[in-house]
């Protein structure tokens, strides 16, 4: 009878999540529901205040970094002599009109982790770890406030712990109008520049609907490769389909796949020659590269963006990286991180300078990833301490099935930053994103097929 009763709430919540539109495509095409968590997870009030608090400060800084060339291209120039895809986004500024005002929407990534004097760069007793920083292409914020709105309903039938709340959805949507708004032209329109065959096409039109709903702007959904087609500027303003495009909002371009033909190079070019307002710019794309993040967790450099008391604050947080030529000190004494890395592969991960599920490196991969590289290649790459995240189970329901299984959650925070020559002019948090996978998956990318969304609960 158990099961059953179970099964039948497994069915209804499948149910309701089509209901709210939490959907999106498989590989094979069919429609089905997005993957989900129906086992909220548990923070406590004190992480969750540390990690919200913490979102403002971060983006000041990525607002802060993007504004510095000579930062960004000490560190990334070395890169690009062997990474196509970073020497490509580099080659844009020689055709960048460098917009007055930057609208920043970005997710900062955590987990908790099991052992709170463990994976620290600092030895801190903080529970946070930071995965990463994402500055382009912070998804779900539609989708995960539809599922914030079921796990409230049956929170409510079923009389369990009330979900902490969560719409980042209406925040996100009056930062675009606000954006197209501030642009100064009426009937101009946001431009959303999406991937060919879009798996999470829902989240996405669920910005686009409440963005013509409240605010009668519209969307216009267009790749790479049909702007070059059909864009041109007209008066330094980027004309598609004969509107004017104040906004665009990439949910594309932060992988190599998105620029495979030269038109679609060329789509990006003529975006950067306009005035359009863009979510991220060029130089906040390049913020969020990884090799950016490795930098940021020397207190030297990080020091030279923040004060004393945030730069604590944020090491706190920060796991190890290092570059793979750097020398650590080990038990066995100094070493290069690549040498130590290879005879502890468990210990670590191993990141190119790419966003998106399904890039890095683990265990004996990273072995064998780094005894192909040539030496010219090892500056492409970071190493990065992996985090011993806290488990709990869940139950995770995917494609129609259900399954409980030994998991962990990577949350993230929703940040809004509008700044005006690199000077902030609003900045807040605006809500969450978990993600839960089971223990033994190492990915985090829903759409990529490695995890389901989530609600929290304060423990």
């Amino acid at each position: 009878m158990q099961t059953q009763v179970q099964n039948e709430s497994i069915e209804i919540a499948i149910e309701m999540a089509k209901l709210y539109g939490m959907l999106n495509y498989l590989p094979d095409g069919q429609l089905s529901h997005a993957p989900f968590s129906l086992s909220p997870y548990s923070i406590s009030a004190a992480d969750l205040q540390e990690m919200t608090e913490l979102t403002s400060y971060f983006s000041e800084l990525m607002i802060r970094i993007s504004q510095d060339w000579e930062f960004l291209a000490q560190y990334l120039s070395p890169i690009s002599k062997t990474d196509p895809f970073l020497k490509m986004l580099l080659d844009l500024r020689g055709h960048e009109v460098t917009q007055s005002k930057q609208l920043l929407v970005q997710r900062n990534d955590f987990f908790l982790v099991k052992d709170e004097l463990s994976n620290s760069l600092q030895g801190s007793s903080s529970a946070l770890r930071q995965v990463e920083l994402n500055t382009v292409s912070a998804s779900f914020p539609f989708l995960i406030t539809q599922l914030a709105r079921l796990h409230q309903t049956l929170s409510e039938q079923n009389k369990l712990e009330q979900i902490i709340p969560n719409n980042p959805l209406i925040p996100v949507v009056d930062a675009f109008a606000k954006a197209v708004q501030d642009y100064g032209l009426t009937d101009s329109v946001m431009m959303l520049v999406s991937q060919p065959a879009e798996s999470n096409r829902f989240d996405q039109l669920g910005l686009e609907q409440l963005l013509w709903e409240k605010y009668k702007i519209q969307t216009l959904r267009k790749t790479l490769t049909e702007i070059y087609e059909s864009g041109s500027l007209r008066e330094g303003h980027l004309i598609i389909a004969g509107k004017k495009v104040a906004l665009t909002y990439y949910r594309a371009g932060y992988t190599p796949d998105d620029f495979r033909t030269g038109e679609a190079q060329k789509g990006r070019q003529l975006i950067e020659a306009s005035s359009t307002i863009q979510v991220p710019n060029l130089p906040m794309q390049l913020a969020g590269m990884k090799k950016i993040q490795q930098v940021l967790t020397r207190p030297e450099i990080l020091s030279t963006f923040v004060t004393d008391a945030i730069s604590k604050r944020f090491l706190n947080t920060f796991a190890a990286m290092h570059a793979l030529d750097d020398i650590i000190e080990t038990p066995n004494g100094e070493l290069s991180a690549s040498e130590w890395a290879s005879r502890n592969p468990e210990k670590y991960v191993l990141k190119p300078q790419r966003e998106g599920g399904g890039n890095n490196y683990f265990g004996r991969d990273i072995t064998k990833k780094m005894a192909e590289m040539q030496p010219e290649e090892k500056d492409a790459y970071v190493l990065m301490e992996k985090i011993e995240a806290e488990t709990h189970p869940a139950i995770l329901v995917v494609n129609g099935y259900a399954e409980t299984l030994t998991s962990v959650s990577e949350i993230g925070r929703y940040g809004i930053c509008f700044a005006e020559n690199g000077v902030v002019e609003s900045n807040e948090d605006i809500g969450y994103l978990v993600r839960t996978k089971a223990e033994n998956v190492n990915e985090g990318g829903v759409c990529a097929g490695f995890a389901c969304l989530n609600s929290l609960t304060k423990a």
